[in-house]
């Protein structure tokens, strides 16, 4: 119930507050004041650059790409390509509009050359070698009764060390 009152209570008051900043953006620009839309491009600008750099450090601290659906970033990665393609097509040309979807553009794309190089690299050296027969397979099989062959009972502690072919 307390969490319930607190996201409730949470949803409230940031509808509020964006709600409060719609008024508020279109009584300014209806006074021909435009700073206040550019700040909160900006800042969506900023927040969005600093949600994407978060995965930078955690490739940086892990030396590898995890938690990332390579999906959602080539989606995400062709969404900003075909904004930024339609802002240098259009009529005016949008500089702010470049710098937003160019800088969220280039993070993807770092993403993606991260994922290359700490993740496929690896991966296909791995599968090169398994194919020329360099590593072995780490998975040993042992004959073993079923009940034993994942979790140690009690009718493996008699059997473990002889085989099933073995008499007693």
């Amino acid at each position: 119930m307390k969490c319930c009152v607190a996201v409730t209570s949470l949803l409230l008051l940031l509808g509020g507050i964006e709600a409060g900043l719609i008024f508020a953006l279109r009584a300014a620009k209806g006074r021909g004041l435009e700073w206040p839309l550019i700040v909160m491009a900006v800042l969506s600008a900023c927040l969005l650059a600093a949600g994407v750099l978060r995965h930078y450090w955690d490739i940086y601290v892990h030396r590898t790409v995890r938690g990332i659906s390579f999906i959602f970033v080539g989606i995400d990665a062709a969404g900003d390509l075909f904004s930024l393609v339609s802002v240098l097509f259009g009529s005016t040309i949008d500089v702010l509009g470049i710098i937003i979807y160019g800088t969220e553009l280039t993070l993807w794309v770092g993403i993606f050359i991260c994922g290359g190089v700490f993740n496929l690299r690896p991966w296909i050296k791995e599968r090169s070698g398994q194919r020329d027969g360099n590593l072995q397979d780490p998975v040993s099989l042992h004959p073993m009764p079923s009940s034993t062959s994942v979790f140690r009972t009690a009718s493996g502690s008699e059997v473990m060390g002889r085989r099933p072919w073995q008499s007693s």
